[in-house]
């Protein structure tokens, strides 16, 4: 009898250990690494990802991830995304020593470069008023020691930067191609005070490591908009 009590507690231990493992492995995959994109700047909060394509946990009974429309016929919000999206092969090296090559279907990686010297990026045009909610961050990753990192990033020119949202491949992952997407934010374009930028940053300089895009989910300003006939006197 004593025996079988035993060895039952020491299964429940052997089960609290494991359990207590995954997540403290899922909480360091929760909180990567995501300095600043600017000397000085403000880095973006870490934040667990809304949805991890090379996570088997988020795979749920085929869940949308949070950035996605429902299909048609399943349509209930009254608002729907809108998206601006870039590839890899649209961005360009922030630094001009930065070396960049271009691997195939809109995938990038740096062949030069240190620390934010591996920063790619481009523009992100959106109107006055759009309500940015998701960054979703596309790659290539057969590294298993290195990720691939997108950012959303805020200028107020000559002042300062913030890093508005962070997202990245889980360094584990050797899967290749796939995507995450960032925590919810709530960030209403302001042209006139800022500017804003999407940003790829691979962890190292190999093929092994590409960025392939970088996708935004908004509220555009004009979906909610009442239109009204002109009143003649």
């Amino acid at each position: 009898m004593r025996k079988t009590v035993y060895l039952i507690i020491t299964g429940l231990v052997i089960v609290v250990l494991v359990s207590s493992s995954l997540l403290a492995g899922k909480a360091v995959r929760a909180q990567n690494d995501s300095p600043a994109t600017e000397p000085g700047g403000v880095p973006a909060k870490d934040l667990p990802p809304a949805y991890d394509s090379g996570d088997p946990s988020f795979d749920t009974a085929g869940i949308l991830p949070p950035d996605e429309n429902p299909p048609d016929g399943v349509r209930s919000p009254s608002v729907f995304f809108s998206y601006y999206q870039v590839s890899g092969a649209s961005l360009r090296g922030r630094n001009s020593d930065t070396g960049y090559a271009y691997a195939g279907v809109g995938c990038s990686y740096v062949t030069s470069g240190t620390g934010t010297g591996r920063i790619l990026n481009t523009e992100l045009p959106l109107p006055d008023g759009a309500i940015i909610k998701y960054l979703r961050v596309y790659y290539r990753d057969t590294n298993a020691v290195n990720g691939v990192e997108g950012y959303l990033t805020r200028y107020q020119p000559g002042v300062g930067t913030l890093d508005l949202v962070h997202a990245g491949s889980t360094d584990a992952f050797v899967g290749g191609y796939g995507f995450v997407v960032s925590a919810e934010i709530t960030e209403t374009v302001n042209n006139t005070s800022y500017a804003y930028t999407l940003i790829g940053w691979p962890d190292d300089i190999n093929v092994a490591n590409q960025i392939c895009g970088l996708r935004v989910a908004y509220y555009s300003p004009y979906a909610s908009a009442t239109f009204l006939p002109a009143v003649r006197k």
